[in-house]
């Protein structure tokens, strides 16, 4: 479903694509086949400064087809939950994504990315953004291909962020120092 909702006082943009018939990376540009287009779609999301949740999880789109979208992670800055889980990313992805949402956005409180393949690259990323990040009250990386390296990485930044409410990052390879 891609839809919106308006609220008056708000004027709320919602993404949602969940369950899309579980999509492929070289079928998810087919899910625009009749209108727009992925390459159109992020152009007119990018458009508006008003989206507060980005939902594609559990679509296999890869990252040549996320990197698309990112666009609309730089001119939305009040974005308040973004839900990348099951869609195949990479770590580069992570990496891209992070850096935007860690430069422009101050209002995220929802970051998930459970089920990719982020490694320690995205680790990286992810502690990067976390380390200075006073809104971000949520962050599932569960089953992300994570080592050592990245895991000590989030837990150092975890030092230093006391926002983080909500941690899921098991089924990720870690030194018991860092899980503690």
């Amino acid at each position: 479903m891609i839809g919106y909702t308006y609220v008056q006082e708000r004027k709320v943009l919602e993404i949602k694509m969940k369950n899309l018939d579980k999509l492929q990376e070289q079928t998810f540009d087919k899910l625009f086949y009749d209108c727009l287009g992925l390459t159109h779609f992020a152009i007119a999301f990018s458009q508006t400064d008003r989206i507060k949740s980005i939902d594609i999880s559990e679509n296999d789109i890869g990252s040549t087809n996320f990197m698309i979208l990112l666009p609309i992670f730089k001119s939305n800055n009040i974005i308040e939950t973004v839900n990348v889980a099951d869609t195949t990313i990479d770590g580069e992805c992570a990496k891209q994504l992070c850096g935007i949402l860690k430069e422009l956005n101050f209002a995220l409180k929802i970051l998930q990315f459970r089920n990719s393949n982020l490694s320690d690259v995205g680790a990286e990323a992810i502690s990067n953004l976390i380390a200075g990040h006073q809104t971000l009250v949520e962050l599932e990386i569960f089953n992300c291909g994570i080592g050592e390296q990245g895991g000590n990485a989030i837990g150092n930044a975890l030092k230093t962020n006391f926002c983080i409410e909500k941690l899921c990052i098991g089924d990720n390879i870690l030194a018991q120092a860092d899980c503690e």
